[in-house]
């Protein structure tokens, strides 16, 4: 007999049923077009929709920006934010340097 303090969790299982699947309906999908592909009634299109062709060409089609032109895209971003907080601390400096110098004169210039 196994004894424990600590209570280990067990094992679940997971099954999720479709909502809106109808198994024969598939079905005779796959049907009308096996027997469309027998006859050679399925247009050009229709034939390259296999699944190996859906597969691989799903990544090849895709507009994706090329390495380089990401990391411009980010590096423009980060400078103009770069910039922005340089300004931003620059001015915040001179606001300081000037209202200290009021301060200075106010209390020690007397």
């Amino acid at each position: 007999m196994k004894f424990s303090f600590i209570k280990t969790p067990r094992h679940r299982v997971f099954s999720h049923e479709p909502i809106y699947y109808d198994e024969l309906k598939e079905r005779q999908k796959e049907r009308e077009k096996k027997i469309k592909e027998e006859l050679g009634m399925l247009s050009e299109e229709e034939q390259k929709m296999g699944y190996a062709s859906r597969i691989r060409g799903s990544f090849k089609g895709a507009q994706i920006k090329p390495h380089y032109e990401v990391t411009r895209s980010i590096r423009r971003k980060s400078n103009l934010r770069l910039v922005i907080i340089l300004i931003l601390l620059i001015l915040l400096a001179q606001y300081l340097v000037k209202s200290g110098e009021e301060w200075y004169l106010q209390f020690f210039a007397k």
